[in-house]
């Protein structure tokens, strides 16, 4: 079994690695650079890792159970037709199934899945029971993605929350406790990277987040960064393709100092 860890996507855009070095900014707090590696190797590689295995298990064509099964199991005084026998069957035809079809299209995303399932969870709790929390919200997002793809749903909203909101919350999470600016300026923006993907309306959702994250740090008396938020948001409205990612990812940073 080999791990598939890779970089994806454009390098300068808000994806994990900044949304998590944002979240890591915005805490404030003294850092051990062990802890910063630790949880940057989590949002970067492992999690995206994980979500890349479990769609591609979701999205597969499994073969139907086959009709004939391997006699691998036989339980004394069964008679066909008996509760025991029909037991027996299932089994082995689950088996056959497992051995012939799934294993050899399968096994390597589904071994990579279970790997990543512990060892992600595992790097993230040696660094702070604090992280239960995002670890758990992660994880539900990612079911939430299986069952909007079962259900031929757009899933790019939970995917947004997965790869901004999640590595937002582990890096400033780590450090220091949550607040209500705070967490809502990680699904701030969450919301933001969806918007990126929405082609007719999604730059005035940004638009209005931002003028909206803005107001609020005005109002927090952090006067120079929401001056500087404000006009991102204006300059966001005239803004193309990789314009519009520069700016939100500048619009992150801004927005993680005036966290601080």
């Amino acid at each position: 079994m080999k791990l598939s860890l890779t970089f994806e996507g454009p390098f300068f855009k808000l994806r994990p690695l900044w949304a998590f070095i944002a979240g890591f900014l915005a805490a404030g707090n003294p850092f051990s650079p062990a802890q910063f590696i630790i949880l940057l190797f989590l949002v970067e590689w492992l999690m995206p890792a994980w979500w890349r295995y479990l769609e591609a298990l979701t999205s597969a064509d499994f073969q139907p159970f086959p009709s004939s099964s391997r006699r691998f199991l036989q339980f004394p005084y069964s008679l066909p037709g008996s509760i025991a026998w029909k037991i027996a069957e299932a089994l082995g035809r689950f088996v056959s199934w497992w051995v012939d079809s799934f294993w050899p299209q399968q096994g390597k995303a589904f071994g990579s899945l279970l790997l990543l399932s512990v060892l992600a969870p595992t790097l993230a709790l040696s660094q702070g029971m604090r992280l239960w929390p995002t670890i758990l919200l992660a994880g539900a997002l990612g079911f939430a993605m299986v069952l909007s793809i079962k259900g031929g749903k757009d899933y790019s909203l939970w995917e947004a929350f997965y790869e901004v909101t999640i590595p937002w919350l582990i890096g400033y999470f780590a450090n220091r406790d949550l607040g209500i600016l705070p967490f809502l300026s990680a699904v701030a923006f969450g919301l933001m990277g969806w918007g990126l993907r929405v082609k007719s309306w999604g730059k005035w959702l940004i638009f209005g987040l931002i003028l909206l994250l803005s107001l609020a740090f005005w109002w927090a008396g952090r006067f120079i960064l929401a001056g500087g938020l404000a006009c991102l948001a204006l300059s966001f409205v005239g803004a193309e393709g990789k314009e519009r990612e520069s700016l939100l990812l500048l619009a992150a940073f801004l927005t993680a100092l005036a966290l601080r």
